[in-house]
């Protein structure tokens, strides 16, 4: 009878534990606002427009370039093609360069195998602005732009101007490309440069932007809690999307944030940090590195961002009629984690 009831009880706990992880990954239901009629049937119908900059620049006449840029104004923002541009020799010597260096042939060529045909990119983030203009229903959909930067990892995968979003296709190679070595290039940086995280860093890198407040972040508090609203806004896009998949964790990272939160807050507020302001602690707790350094080389980056979305998760579901534009204009940092009960066992 021991022996039945002491499996039993592992039975048990395995479920406990099992269930809880799959409550504390399912996505936040965020409150929506009325919408009228009109406004709903706009969000059932969205229509993706995709500009192909690096095909169109990479198969220009290098014969006739001024013509051929010319013929290209207007159909491009004008951060990438501006009124009378063709006229800047240099520029055009220096764009002619960069196409014939055969290192840059080879990516763009790479891009191409992966990339030829974006209509992927259009179901997969259809259905996500579909609940974007049911949060937010007064916004336009933006135009996207398609790039090769040449793998310049200094420079945003993603980046917002205006109303475009323009994504570097080089940037998203799978993270064993060899040009990514080449390049010097971070494993830790390349292991984010998935087709995968495409579609969701549209949303967490471009898009979020038009929804946060205006302001200076200055304690490491600030920063955490605008990162995490940049996780919730983007999960609550994507619901089906892991956790996991929106901080950009692999299994093992996110595992060891999950089963380590407890002790990351407790060591953060017990060691004063929560509050501080020094750019050193705000810089290791939520950069791009490969492990957070006061947590030791077994943990991954980012920690911050992790402990953010954790709060910001907490606030919404300790109030649950706030809308996601309600959240999103919250800038009292303390405020909304004093309000958020946030106390992880």
């Amino acid at each position: 009878m021991r022996r039945i009831y002491f499996f039993s009880c592992i039975i048990l706990v395995i479920s406990v534990l099992f269930t809880g992880c799959k409550k504390k990954d399912k996505p936040v239901d965020v409150t929506k606002p009325k919408l009228t009629e009109e406004q709903v049937e706009v969000s059932k119908n969205v229509e993706i427009n995709i500009l192909r900059y690096e095909q169109d620049l990479f198969n220009i006449d290098q014969g006739n370039m001024k013509a051929a840029f010319a013929a290209l104004y207007g159909k491009y923002p004008e951060n990438l093609i501006a009124k009378n541009a063709w006229n800047n020799n240099e520029m055009l010597l220096s764009i002619k360069d960069f196409l014939n260096d055969p290192v840059i042939k080879e990516i763009y060529q790479d891009t191409e195998t992966m990339y030829a045909d974006m209509s992927w990119f259009k179901k997969e983030i259809t259905p996500a602005f579909t609940l974007y203009l049911t949060h937010f229903p007064n916004e336009k959909i933006p135009d996207f732009c398609t790039l090769v930067s040449g793998i310049d990892f200094q420079m945003p995968q993603v980046f917002g101007y205006e109303n475009t979003i323009f994504i570097c296709l080089d940037m998203y190679l799978g993270k064993d490309n060899k040009h990514y070595g080449q390049a010097g290039m971070p494993k830790f940086i390349s292991a984010r440069c998935e087709k995968k995280y495409m579609v969701t860093d549209c949303f967490s890198k471009a898009l979020v932007y038009r929804h946060l407040p205006d302001r200076t972040l200055v304690t490491l508090l600030d920063n955490m809690v605008d990162a995490g609203k940049k996780m919730l806004f983007t999960q609550t896009m994507f619901p089906t999307t892991s956790a996991q998949d929106i901080l950009g964790y692999s299994k093992e990272q996110y595992k060891w944030a999950t089963s380590h939160e407890s002790a990351i807050w407790h060591y953060l507020v017990e060691k004063n940090l929560v509050f501080d302001n020094t750019d050193n602690v705000i810089r290791r707790m939520m950069d791009e590195t490969p492990f957070t350094r006061d947590f030791g080389n077994d943990s991954p980056g980012r920690l911050g961002v992790f402990i953010g979305f954790q709060i910001v998760q907490s606030y919404m579901k300790t109030h649950p009629g706030t809308t996601l534009k309600d959240l999103m204009a919250m800038n009292d940092s303390q405020k909304l984690l004093k309000e958020s009960g946030y106390k992880p066992n």
